[in-house]
């Protein structure tokens, strides 16, 4: 078989097999690339091994999974997923639409394991990539802090905590352009910048953490947490950055108030915005 890369925390013998089933199982494969804790070196002895398989033609299958016997540890979680060369290339100008990115960009870090000159040649050595971010979508915050106060209004509990943690996912991408540039490398790390946000309204980290389920409190803190972050996010974007949305139409109802009176927190502000 062809040079196998060193990857550290991984057993030789361990990724020689992973490797060698991988081009069994996609014989037009022109590179294998490990992602995930492996690519970032932060593997332990329970991490999955994410693997991205990249092929000339189309993949037989987009996803598998597998375990690997090891001497002395737990069996190894094998988790690749398949692509074409050209999928790959096209995916380097599409935004980073997974919701734990908290709509940042996103360092979708990875190394070779296995791969041929030709596509070391069209992949870049590292072959690692910044994602740009998913754009705001400030009509779907808002609509899921109103299914909070709908949930809330009926008694209904488990839908405040259903719909909660959806609105505070969106929440740090309608901030993200006032706020310094943040590039994460993981779920972790798009937490800690959503909370880091210098800009922001007063209540806004408070709120996002009870939203996200990070503090023990009950439906009721749950509920309020969502309508004060909506209310003063709204807020504070019609003040500070009214085109947040690209989207036809939002901003002019961002702008005049017609959000915020929508969640019942602005009565007294003028009229809807006229078509």
């Amino acid at each position: 078989m062809d040079r196998v890369e060193v990857v550290p925390g991984l057993e030789p013998d361990v990724l020689d097999r992973v490797v060698t089933r991988l081009r069994e199982l996609e014989p037009t494969a022109v590179a294998i690339l490990v992602t995930g804790s492996y690519a970032r070196g932060t593997a332990d002895p329970t991490s999955d091994l994410d693997v991205r398989v990249v092929t000339h033609a189309d993949p037989s299958s987009e996803y598998r999974m597998w375990f690997e016997d090891r001497r002395g540890a737990k069996p190894l979680h094998v988790s690749p997923s398949m692509l074409s060369l050209e999928r790959f290339v096209d995916e380097r100008d599409e935004p980073a639409k997974w919701r734990w990115a908290l709509g940042f960009p996103v360092l979708d870090e990875m190394r070779y394991v296995w791969a041929t000159e030709d596509a070391r040649t069209i992949l870049g050595d590292p072959p690692s990539r910044v994602r740009r971010p998913a754009p705001p979508e400030l009509e779907d915050f808002t609509e899921f802090v109103t299914k909070v106060q709908r949930a809330a209004a009926a008694g209904d509990g488990a839908g405040v905590r259903i719909f909660a943690p959806y609105a505070a996912l969106l929440a740090p991408g309608l901030l993200r352009s006032l706020n310094d540039e943040f590039v994460v490398r993981d779920r972790r790390d798009a937490l800690d910048a959503a909370l880091s946000l210098a800009i922001a309204p007063d209540h806004y980290r408070d709120d996002l953490a009870v939203c996200l389920g990070l503090v023990p409190v009950g439906d009721d803190a749950v509920a309020e947490a969502a309508l004060r972050l909506g209310r003063e996010l709204l807020a504070f974007l019609r003040e500070h950055k009214p085109d947040v949305d690209p989207q036809p139409d939002i901003a002019r109802y961002l702008a005049d108030g017609t959000l915020e009176r929508h969640l019942g927190s602005q009565t007294d502000a003028a009229g809807p915005a006229q078509p």
